[in-house]
Order: structure tokens, then sequence, then C-alpha cells
């Protein structure tokens, strides 16, 4: 029953079902995948989410449809300058966001940049993203967003909390404990 929906500034929107997926060349490739919270218990001051100490990092031979080769069959508008993903997964509380991110239309055209649905030679398993993961070889993994379903080409970054506000840094960057001022600009954190 699975099916990736590519809409916003295409010329053509698609939904592809796994098989549908599958159906384009395959492509694999060996990736570092890092929490971008990896180190958190360290920072001062503290920050919130998950207290991770080290070892919120690892390998894996990824593979699947190259993302590059997906958009383009769905014809990308020349105004597009962001890729929305969306996964499946929502938040166990009413209050929390829902976990969307964007990437740069640049990266998501990268032939490095994976639709995923397979992890070292063999299904990608559910609590690695199944039935499809995106895959950002080089990004921290907050942008490799799990159990994708939905993929939107707009002209902005999404407003939404996990860009606007979550996985920011102050540019430039402050002093630890210094107020980060609310007219200095902010910038993603991808690791590039």
């Amino acid at each position: 029953t699975y099916a990736l929906t590519i809409d916003g500034l295409t010329r053509s929107p698609l939904e592809l079902s796994l098989r549908e997926l599958r159906s384009f060349p395959k492509t694999t490739l060996p990736a570092v995948l890092q929490c971008s919270g990896n180190g958190r218990a360290f920072f001062e001051p503290p920050v919130p989410g998950a207290k991770w100490r080290r070892g919120a990092v690892g390998q894996a031979r990824w593979a699947g449809a190259r993302l590059v080769d997906v958009l383009s069959r769905a014809g990308v508008d020349p105004s597009a300058k962001f890729l929305r993903l969306e996964g499946a997964d929502r938040p166990a509380n009413p209050s929390t966001p829902a976990f969307v991110r964007s990437i740069p239309i640049e990266r998501a055209l990268d032939p490095g940049t994976l639709l995923a649905y397979e992890m070292n030679d063999a299904p990608l398993p559910h609590l690695h993203g199944a039935p499809v993961r995106l895959v950002v070889p080089g990004w921290v993994g907050d942008d490799w967003v799990k159990w994708l379903r939905h993929l939107t080409l707009t002209t902005e970054e999404d407003p939404g909390f996990y860009m606007a506000k979550a996985y920011r840094l102050p540019d430039p960057p402050v002093a630890p404990g210094e107020a980060v001022k609310s007219s200095r600009p902010m910038t993603v954190m991808p690791v590039k």
C-alpha cells in the first residue's frame, strides 16, 4: 500500500508505489549517518533533546533510486528552490510539531542523494525508515527523513518548527550562554 507523492512545483506530479520506485536504476553507496545531536550531552549550555553522548553514528551500504531521477520524471520547475520532506511518523503528543524538513534543490538534485529501500544488501528495516528513507551523504541525520511519504517542490524553506527553530545555529556564532538576538540571522546546520 506504500505510495510516495511528489508534487508542488512540478510539470507532472507523481505518486509512486514501491514497485514503481524500484523500477528506477538502482544506486548503491556507502554513507555515514550521524544524528545531529551526537554529543548533545556535552553542550554548554545544555540544549533540549536526547542526551546523546558519543555513538549516534553508523555506516551502512544504502541502495535505492537516485532522487534526481525521480524528480526528473516529475519535471522540476525552475522556480523550485527547496524540497520539503515529510515522513509517515506522527508525534505521540498532539502539541509536538510534525517532523518536516526541507533541503535546498541543489542537494536534492545531487546524484548522491538517494531514496533508499535497502540497507546493507537487505530490505530497509522498519526501525531504519522502511519502506523508503532519504539518504543525504555528508549531511546530518535530521535531513535523512525516515518513512518518507511526501516530497513537495517549493520556492521557500518549510516554515515549520524543525526548520525555523530547531536544528539552527546563530550566524555569526555567539559565546556559550550568550543570548541570541532575534534579529540575528540563523542558518541551517547541514554538514557539507
